[in-house]
This record gives C-alpha cells, structure tokens and sequence, in this order.
C-alpha cells in the first residue's frame, strides 16, 4: 500500500465542453451556465487597483492597450494557478485515497477529491485549451514534486494545512477583487470547501509519527514554500517587463514598491509562518526564522534577483 505511486499529470488534455462527459460533470457541479473563453475580458477581471500597478509610473506611461495587455495577463495567470492547483488535488486525493489506513480516511478525501473536481469544472471555462496544459510558475511544480514524493502523512501538513491554508486568505482575497460577479461567487464557494478541507487537516496532523528523515524533508520544504513568497509578485513584474519591451533595475524596483511587495510579503511570510507553527515542528520553523526566511527581500533584492533570472 505505501509503495503506490501517483503521477500529477498536468499537462494531461482537458477537452471541457468538448468531452461527451461534459454535460455529465456538469450536472454534479451547479453550475447553471457555460462560459466561452473567447467572450472574456481577461484585463477586467481584477483592476490595475487591486493590483497596485495604478501608482506605478511605468505602468502609467503604457499606452492603455499595453496596461490592457498586462492586466490580462496578470489575471489570466492567476486563473492558470487556480486551475493547476484544483486539478492538482485530484492527484493529491487519488494517493490519499489509495494509501488510507482506515475506511474514514477514504471516504474524507473521496469527498474532497469531489470538492476539487467540483472546482475544477468550475474554472476550467475561463481557460483557453492550451492553457490548460501550460502550468505557469514554480509553484505548481513544487506541488506536483510534494504530491508524487512525499508520504501522505508529510502531505496533510504540506499540503491542507499549509496550502489548504495558504488559500483561505488567497481565495479570499480573489472572491472580493473580482469585478467579475460569476468568477468572484465561484471563488467564494471554493473558499468555504477549502476551510473544510484545511480544517481536517488538522484533525488528521500527528507529527509524532514522523522520523528524522521526514523532518530533514519537512524542513526542505519549508524552506522552498518561504523563499517562493520572499521574492514578491515576479510574475506580475514578468508581464510589465514583457510588455513594455524591458524594464531597467530601477523600473523593476519602482514596479515592486507599486504592487506594494514588501508590505504584502510580510504580511503572507507571517501568514506562512502561522500556518507552519504546528505541533512538534516548531523547531523547524525557528530554524526558519533564525536564518531570516521570514523576511522579504528588499525591493531592490527582489528587483535583482528578477533579473538575474530573466
């Protein structure tokens, strides 16, 4: 049972509305209406505002269709994320399912392998198909590695309550900025699933069953969740630097300070760091701490370290 391996496949083909399945799915999500991509106005979904670029002087001296063309692909990217992270819980809830030691495990995370099935059809219609087989960032790679490597019992911390966490605050967050009254709703009924699944997380955590190797891999971990946040938003400086045709160090810095990176960054390592102060790991955390992975980069460091990797 503890040999079973599972592949999170996230370049496997989503047919969507073209499936014979569709109509199928559909019926067991409640949703009431299809949705087509091409009728989506990526850019307007969450506002220059909500972001932050509107006191950015380089994204206020973009023509307006370049501002366009950068919202759009700011939000389109955080739909792509949403999307990879719902369909990477079907891989996560088929392994817990198939390593449970007790029929009450199975029947929880069947229940929320269906929770994130549910979401998945949701979201699915705001992306394009070869969106839907292009994961974007680090992250999703990083989760993909957690889920087909670690034993399930590293997972329920890893993973429900830490991300399952993570995403009350982010899903949260999504539900109020967006302008889009549908995709703002589905994000708030994503949010009330994910509060059950972060909350039997901790129902399920029992840190003394782990061995110094798990711990060495915990500590892993922890360290790659901080230093993703540490970084602030590069994927959204990615797009303005795109668009705009290259950003200097100093626009880089200038953009950061905009989208308000070190005071979000912060507020998330702290966030992080709450989600990760769990029984019997504390020591792993204070480690974390006393070697600075709780503070963000400075902007300029951050602006560097964006460059470094451009």
């Amino acid at each position: 049972m503890r040999d079973i391996q599972v592949r999170n496949n996230l370049s496997a083909p989503h047919a969507g509305k073209q499936s014979p399945l569709y109509r199928m799915i559909l019926s067991k999500t409640g949703m009431s209406s299809e949705f087509e991509p091409s009728t989506i106005d990526y850019s307007a979904l969450w506002s220059d505002e909500w972001w932050g670029f509107h006191t950015s002087v380089v994204y206020t001296k973009l023509s307006k269709e370049q501002q366009r063309r950068v919202l759009g692909r700011c939000n389109q990217s955080l739909l792509n994320e949403a999307y990879f992270i719902e369909k990477s819980g079907l891989a996560y809830c088929a392994k817990m399912v198939l390593t449970a030691e007790c029929t009450d495990n199975a029947q929880l995370y069947s229940f929320i392998g269906a929770d994130e099935a549910k979401h998945l059809a949701w979201i699915e219609p705001y992306l394009d198909a070869q969106e839907k087989q292009l994961p974007s960032g680090h992250f999703l790679l990083f989760l993909s590695k957690l889920i087909e490597e670690f034993s399930p019992a590293l997972l329920v911390y890893l993973v429900q309550i830490i991300l399952e966490g993570w995403g009350l605050d982010h899903y949260n967050r999504l539900s109020k900025g967006c302008a889009q009254p549908q995709l703002s709703k589905i994000f708030s009924s994503i949010l009330k699933d994910e509060a059950l699944h972060h909350k039997s997380g901790n129902l399920l955590f029992d840190s003394t069953v782990f061995s110094v190797a798990d711990f060495s891999l915990i500590s892993d971990a922890l360290q790659g969740y901080t230093q993703m946040v540490r970084v602030g938003p590069q994927a959204a400086v990615a797009a303005i630097d795109q668009i705009s045709g290259g950003l200097s160090l100093e626009d880089v810095e200038e953009v950061l300070v905009a989208l308000r990176h070190e005071e979000e960054t912060v507020r998330k390592l702290m966030l992080l760091k709450q989600l990760m102060l769990q029984p019997g790991v504390e020591h792993l955390v204070e480690n974390l701490n006393a070697t600075g992975s709780f503070a963000p980069m400075s902007s300029h460091e951050a602006a560097c370290s964006y460059l470094s990797a451009r």
